[in-house]
């Protein structure tokens, strides 16, 4: 029953609007305006390189992204980073 609730997050979250180190278990993070990461470090191979001073990609308003994501700093906009 906790991935269900995991998936709707019902585990709860933090929204994340500055550019302080975020730290967490996060599952997912959703954009919810246009949002350039700074750093990020997760489960998934070569996330970092979306990042500032590599591509600093921006990702569009409710885009998400998924894994086992410990840390997360914006350069700029706004994220929901769902709670394992």
């Amino acid at each position: 029953m906790a991935s269900e609730y995991r998936g709707l997050g019902l585990n709860g979250g933090i929204y994340i609007n500055d550019t302080a180190a975020s730290t967490g278990k996060f599952f997912a993070i959703v954009a919810t305006e246009d949002t350039v990461i700074a750093s990020i470090t997760s489960n998934v191979t070569n996330l970092s390189d979306i990042c500032t001073g590599q591509d600093a990609t921006v990702l569009p308003a409710n885009t998400a992204i998924y894994g086992n994501i410990s840390s997360i700093t914006l350069s700029s906009g706004a994220v929901i980073a769902y709670n394992i």
